[in-house]
């Protein structure tokens, strides 16, 4: 028989035997491996060969306080498959998802685990996890731990391992390794792995690394600043829980370089400066949302108009002010901006939206007042007239508009799987009858269009659509 053929467990046998005769094995224990688990399946055994401390205590934060330093690991890749290159022997691994900028967490299933961690996976856990950097072709965190979780807004990844006393099991309680992304070992502790917020955060263009006590929070702004949320209302404090404004309110927008914060109590929107730890009442209403620098408001007689980060950009002289896919420019109306229950809508309209989803309905309808659309700056200069019952974007460089026709608003949801995000998208919209415009940028009539080549002009392709489409106002089903 062709020795190479052998069965394996002959081989071991074989072996023990030559052992007690005191003659030498003529089977390597590499051999008989490779034999138990051929190539392209992912079952082998991982020995890590360097002692856990030693580990930690090489990549070491205290040993390489450089930021140049990399924890590298090499790895080759033959036939699609990843080996790593570790202490002269080579350990096949698995690459599964990616956490940010080309780093992977990989899996090594095992069977056999050196001291002191044989005993916490046996008969329980087949596999090791650690992070792959695929830009460098090399292991950044060996596979030493349960479970890898990377912390985008953070920079550092915590490493879990299972516990090594039973009280401490019972309570699920587990060990804890805190890594930057250079694979560098930062800090160590028990409990739970982190949801949200790690204990630790790490700033890469300024080197520095910030201890963090909170659990719960809101909105992460930076590794110092934080919304929190109590009974309906908002504070934003820092790493330390340590309020950076005086208490609650019912809306925080804090600006861009993270030097003031925009709230509104009541009708009382005031400016937080950070620096000096003042506040400033800048207008009486309310605050809607925030994209890119600009926030929407209303004041108390429900004029529209936008705040920079510090105070008015433009100023409430509008009915209703919408968001397009360039943030300086505005659809505005000016007109009665209130919406009243049509039966209209029920009778004719809902059952064309509804007719082809049977999971789809429509709340009633209500019909939009007397009043006229246009397109402003944040200068409040005119840029498309207030001529139109309706415009919307078509594509980054043109509208559509509506004359003489009829706008309605409605919620529309998907019963069984596709709920919608009231706080992001309240209402749904469709407007009846009238003339349509295909218009330019500067609002200039480039043709009258029908409602078929509008879908075709929906369907033409332009350059990054989903881009546009998640950054354009809202848009209408045309009948």
């Amino acid at each position: 028989m062709d020795d190479d053929q052998l069965d394996p467990e002959f081989k071991k046998a074989h072996n023990f035997i030559r052992t007690y005769l005191g003659k030498d094995r003529l089977h390597s224990d590499e051999e008989i491996q490779e034999q138990e688990n051929p190539a392209g399946r992912f079952e082998y055994k991982f020995i890590p060969d360097m002692d856990f401390r030693e580990y930690l205590e090489s990549v070491s934060l205290e040993k390489h306080k450089n930021s140049n330093f990399q924890a590298a690991y090499p790895v080759t890749v033959t036939d699609n498959r990843y080996i790593l290159q570790f202490k002269n022997r080579k350990h096949p691994f698995a690459l599964l998802g990616e956490y940010v900028h080309l780093l992977h967490q990989v899996t090594f299933n095992i069977n056999i685990v050196s001291q002191p961690f044989n005993h916490y996976f046996d008969k329980n856990y087949f596999h090791l996890s650690g992070v792959f950097d695929l830009k460098n072709e090399s292991i950044l965190i060996l596979p030493y731990f349960y479970e890898i979780r990377y912390y985008k807004d953070f920079n550092v990844f915590c490493c879990s391992m299972f516990p090594d006393n039973e009280e401490d099991s019972q309570n699920h309680i587990k060990k804890l390794f805190y890594f930057d992304t250079k694979g560098r070992f930062i800090k160590e502790e028990k409990g739970y792995i982190p949801n949200r917020i790690p204990k630790i955060a790490y700033n890469e263009k300024e080197h520095i690394f910030t201890e963090i006590n909170l659990e719960f929070v809101e909105e992460i702004h930076s590794h110092t600043m934080y919304t929190i949320e109590k009974e309906g209302g908002f504070g934003l404090v820092n790493h330390r829980n340590e309020f950076l404004i005086d208490g609650f309110y019912q809306k925080i927008f804090v600006s861009d370089i993270l030097d003031a914060a925009i709230t509104h109590n009541d009708n009382e929107i005031a400016l937080h400066l950070f620096a000096d730890k003042t506040k400033v009442k800048i207008a009486e209403g309310q605050l809607v949302d925030k994209k890119k620098s600009w926030i929407r408001f209303f004041d108390v007689h429900k004029k529209w108009g936008i705040l920079n980060d510090y105070g008015i950009e433009t100023g409430p002289f509008y009915n209703y002010l919408d968001w397009t896919y360039d943030t300086w420019r505005l659809k505005a109306f000016k007109g009665d901006f209130s919406w009243t229950y049509s039966d209209e809508f029920n009778e004719n309209i809902s059952p064309k939206i509804t007719c082809e989803d049977e999971d789809m309905f429509t709340s009633a309808g209500k019909k939009l007042e007397k009043g006229k659309f246009g397109m402003i700056n944040l200068q409040s200069e005119i840029i498309i007239p207030f001529e139109y019952e309706w415009i919307e974007e078509l594509n980054p460089h043109s509208y559509l508009a509506n004359k003489n026709g009829e706008v309605y608003q409605f919620d529309l949801y998907y019963e069984y799987s596709q709920w919608k995000r009231p706080e992001e998208y309240l209402d749904e919209y469709a407007v009846t009858g009238g003339e349509w415009y295909l218009l330019d940028l500067q609002g200039n009539i480039i043709r009258s269009v029908d409602l078929k080549e509008i879908q075709e002009l929906y369907e033409s392709v332009y350059e990054d659509p989903e881009t546009f489409k998640e950054n354009r106002g809202v848009s209408a089903y045309k009948f």
